[in-house]
């Protein structure tokens, strides 16, 4: 099985985890287009392929760094589909991307059999309309994707049940993306602290519920708090802060890499993400969830978006924009040692079985066989 994979993100080092575990299954011949140069949360990455990768590197040129949905590829995509000779494309773009449509125009020409597939995050049901001037242009490239393509990969429920709205009705399958294998290699042993402490890592903008967060900590007089990120609402968190009298209780670091996140979460009691949902968006993950959960911090998350997929039954869920509810199950994890030892427990397990790129690349190589499968038997 000849398998291009066509990822914007090939440089980062959980995406080059991530195409080792699929170039790993057996039969699979597998190549990677990316940019060479890529813009990651304000963040330049240079795609540099290590010699010893279970893949074949194309690197490209494009205009849309950092815009998920406009990255064109001036260099790279032709030859790509020239050397890799596909029987699938795996997009892992949105099927209304400027790279999706120029998918369907240059496979038509240089690799007319293969089948495409997309990915797709989206969790918000917003038939035919996007949050962009673009959005007629974007309608128009998702209904010939919906079209051209064979199948489509969804990384939630969520996004499934709106790709089902849409009128979607090839063959659908829900596969998560994993975590690196370094969080599974840090794990937390339940580190003594004077306070209960903690945690947030994300964007300080108000969607995220940072304010919430801050709110209940004011409720429990001996627990503190600390915040790893920066954003738009940074000085208006601050103020909240201030309000109610907790700054001295919060630690503010604006950032840390990926390598020290999990020493972060691992001297953690509590790890919280508490988004809360927009007209124009909801968590599509929440990654950090599966982060401390796979370093055996134990979590908590609002039910917004995909959040309580995500924890399932192994953390504790609040309800949107309630501050008084995120105490109350903070004070829970607080009194409760054996609480927090079963969410830890449980948590590192959950995290082993769903959430590793070994099982991601299982899935999705299982999904091409059973589709090559179908359409053997089809043309039989």
């Amino acid at each position: 099985m000849r398998v291009l994979v066509i990822d914007k993100t090939a440089g980062l080092d959980a995406s080059h985890e991530r195409h080792q575990a699929i170039g790993r299954e057996d039969g699979v011949q597998l190549h990677v287009l990316g940019p060479r140069h890529w813009i990651e949360n304000g963040r330049s990455i240079f795609w540099r392929p290590p010699i010893d990768a279970h893949y074949c590197a194309h690197q490209g040129r494009i205009s849309g760094k950092g815009h998920y949905a406009r990255v064109w590829y001036w260099s790279g995509m032709a030859s790509a589909l020239i050397r890799s000779k596909p029987d699938i494309i795996q997009l892992l773009e949105e099927p209304w991307s400027l790279t999706a449509l120029q998918t369907m125009l240059y496979a038509s020409i240089f690799a007319p059999h293969a089948k495409i597939i997309f990915y797709t995050w989206e969790n918000i049901y917003r038939p035919w309309t996007y949050p962009a001037r673009a959005s007629r242009l974007y309608a128009m490239v998702d209904k010939a994707m919906h079209s051209h393509s064979c199948a489509a990969v969804c990384a939630t429920e969520g996004a499934r049940q709106v790709l089902e709205y849409k009128g979607y009705v090839k063959p659908l399958t829900v596969i998560s993306y994993g975590i690196p294998q370094y969080f599974f290699d840090e794990q937390s042993d339940a580190p003594p602290q004077n306070k209960f402490t903690i945690g947030y890592v994300g964007r300080m903008l108000s969607m995220k519920g940072v304010d919430l967060l801050i709110q209940a900590i004011a409720k429990i007089p001996d627990a503190q708090l600390r915040l790893v990120g920066t954003g738009d609402d940074f000085a208006a968190i601050q103020s909240i802060c201030k309000q109610l009298n907790v700054a001295d209780r919060i630690e503010w670091i604006s950032s840390l890499t990926e390598r020290e996140i999990p020493s972060f979460m691992s001297d953690l009691d509590a790890l919280v993400l508490p988004s809360r949902s927009t007209p124009g968006w909801m968590e599509q993950l929440g990654r950090v969830l599966i982060e401390a959960m796979a370093v055996g911090t134990p979590v908590v998350g609002t039910r917004s978006g995909a959040i309580a997929e995500v924890i399932g039954d192994v953390g504790l869920l609040f309800d949107e924009d309630d501050p008084d509810d995120l105490a109350q199950q903070l004070q829970r994890l607080k009194n409760n040692q054996s609480l927090r030892e079963e969410c830890r427990r449980r948590g590192q397990m959950r995290a082993r079985d769903k959430f590793t790129w070994p099982h991601f690349a299982e899935q999705i190589i299982d999904f091409y066989r059973s589709l090559l499968m179908e359409s053997k038997h089809n043309d039989g």
